[in-house]
């Protein structure tokens, strides 16, 4: 059963949810709601503010906030002349063909876009302008120390965890239900009764990650544990949508932190193991209590289970055959439902001149690499570096069974944030000389001495 409508908040959700828009304003913090702005657009449903779409207040609140930021809390300056302690320059230098670059991919998108005949256009027009192009560059200009990503962070997760909790009582599963049936399976909802369920499991995949950073830095053993047991919450709402897209994501991302996170010199980190050996035990006992979330009917086992590529080659063959008839431009998005598959998807969408942006966006994406991967131990930005890094396979992966390079918004901010906050990390691409031992100096008389 399929459960459409909106989601209207209530009046004690109106006020903290302006509070934190107040806060954010009066500190400077545009991240904070980028975060929640980001989360609730992957719900699914439509939220509401009063009257209003929450992406409206939303997106203002945002840029009371950005220009707050901009002008007292951290100015900016374009100027390499005018730059000093107080000041930031608003692209990080390194790689700056980048900006040109995906303005000339956007474009060329919305491009083709207007230029065919799609029924509902707003259904690309909108992930585009509203939440690509406006979560990379606030992200971009934001997310440039720890503290911001760790801000981030909490509210994305925090938002993504009451997403959860807004969904079931939306179907009307009160959270104690949960206990004498978490698979929720004697009721007659599917997917927790959302239509467009993976992208529902995005934000909760997404959430898990940041809070598996969040874990990793956390300073005090209260707080480590809470957003442990946050993200767990978020991770058993993936199981709960049936996604095994975003589990296969989720997983993919999650093994790609704890090698970077097992790889730092020094001591292993013993969080590290913990945080493994609690994921594989909430993954034992769910399979335990509710099997068919894990494995679906019909499914032979585990292997199919997480079989993201099952049942996708007709799809992509379709994909591919749309590509042949129209190979330089595409179809514009007339398609798009046909794919599965970003490589694919981005051939038929917007033609061989798409697909060119999109590997020059991956080409950069690997540049990002060494300093994603470098040994900084004085600075505490590494790890949320690996996070949104970890954000951005995330979307790689779920994007071989489905999607669109142009409605994945998590695929553009996560990198440009992980641009960000790599700013001023100097890499060492020549290996150091071996030491040589000192030359020894001759004494004046042996200098001067016959043989």
């Amino acid at each position: 059963m399929i459960v459409t409508g909106p989601i209207i908040l209530n009046p004690l959700e109106l006020a903290l949810l302006g509070l934190i828009g107040l806060y954010a304003v009066w500190r400077g913090r545009p991240e904070i709601v980028l975060a929640i702005y980001l989360s609730v657009s992957l719900w699914t449903r439509t939220v509401f503010v009063g009257p209003l779409a929450a992406t409206w207040p939303l997106l203002a609140t945002i840029v009371l906030a950005l220009i707050r930021y901009l002008h007292v809390a951290r100015p900016w300056s374009l100027l390499p002349n005018r730059l000093d302690l107080t000041t930031r320059q608003i692209f990080p230098t390194g790689d700056t063909w980048i900006v040109p670059w995906m303005g000339l991919w956007w474009a060329w998108a919305l491009c083709v876009l207007l230029q065919f005949d799609l029924r509902d256009k707003m259904s690309i027009l909108r992930p585009v302008i509203l939440y690509i192009i406006v979560g990379s560059l606030v992200a971009l200009m934001t997310i440039r120390d720890a503290s911001a990503a760790r801000r981030f962070a909490i509210a994305y997760l925090l938002t993504s965890a009451y997403g959860l909790y807004a969904a079931l009582r939306f179907i009307e599963v009160p959270l104690s239900y949960l206990l004498s049936d978490p698979g929720l399976s004697s009721l007659p909802y599917r997917n927790l009764g959302i239509r467009e369920y993976n992208y529902f499991s995005h934000h909760l995949s997404i959430a898990f990650v940041l809070g598996l950073g969040l874990f990793l830095q956390a300073r005090h053993l209260w707080s480590m544990m809470l957003f442990a047991a946050v993200a767990f919450w978020c991770g058993y709402g993936v199981f709960l949508t049936g996604a095994r897209q975003s589990l296969s994501g989720a997983g993919v991302a999650a093994a790609l932190i704890f090698v970077w996170a097992l790889s730092r010199q020094g001591s292993k980190p013993w969080r590290v193991p913990l945080i493994i050996a609690a994921i594989v035990m909430a993954v034992v006992l769910i399979y335990q209590v509710a099997p068919h979330l894990v494995v679906r009917e019909g499914e032979s086992g585990l292997e199919e289970s997480f079989n993201i590529f099952e049942d996708r080659g007709g799809l992509w063959e379709i994909g591919w055959n749309y590509f042949l008839a129209s190979p330089v431009w595409g179809w514009g998005f007339e398609q798009k439902l046909w794919s599965h598959n970003l490589f694919i998807g981005t051939l038929a969408d917007q033609g061989l001149v798409g697909m060119v942006f999109f590997l020059g966006y991956l080409i950069w994406a690997l540049r990002r690499l060494p300093v994603v991967w470098a040994q900084t131990p004085d600075d505490d930005r590494a790890v949320w570096r690996i996070v949104f890094f970890a954000i951005f396979v995330f979307a790689l992966v779920h994007g071989q069974a489905s999607g669109n390079t142009m409605i994945t918004a998590h695929l553009h901010w996560s990198l440009w944030a992980v641009w960000a906050l790599g700013s001023g990390v100097v890499v060492e691409t020549m290996p150091k000389p071996l030491p040589m031992p000192p030359r020894a100096r001759l004494r004046p008389a042996q200098a001067g001495g016959t043989v």
